[in-house]
């Protein structure tokens, strides 16, 4: 009677369970590069600046503690040796900026709202 009763159990497992076994996929798997190789994006960089006379300059704080110190000294310096640059702190301009973005479309964002200031450089702060 025990054993009838085990292999009626087992017989209905495997016809309930049968199925979902068959339903299942193969694990696929990516193949990289082993070598570490990589393609450079096909992207320019930008035009050095040789002088910041006249030059709007933007300065980014992430948020990060004393990133904001350490622009607040940048920005007297910058006044003090080119009196004609136009400084811009954006932490103070808008606050919205003032952290780390965590991704593409909030990283974005705020590279657009950099260039809204009208910047020629941006200098950014990471500090902790």
């Amino acid at each position: 009677m025990r054993l009838r009763l085990m292999w009626l159990l087992l017989v209905s497992f495997c016809l309930l369970a049968g199925p979902a076994l068959a339903a299942e996929k193969p694990q696929e798997w990516e193949i990289i590069n082993p070598t570490g190789v990589v393609k450079k994006p096909d992207v320019k960089p930008a035009k050095r600046l040789t002088s910041l006379a006249g030059k709007t300059v933007v300065l980014r704080w992430n948020g990060k503690h004393n990133g904001d110190n350490f622009l607040q000294r940048i920005s007297e310096l910058l006044a003090e040796k080119e009196p004609t640059a136009k400084i811009i702190k954006a932490w103070q301009t808008d606050p919205s900026l003032n952290k780390i973005a965590g991704n593409a479309g909030e990283s974005k964002r705020i590279a657009n709202a950099l260039k809204e200031m009208g910047a020629d450089i941006v200098i950014a702060a990471q500090c902790d």
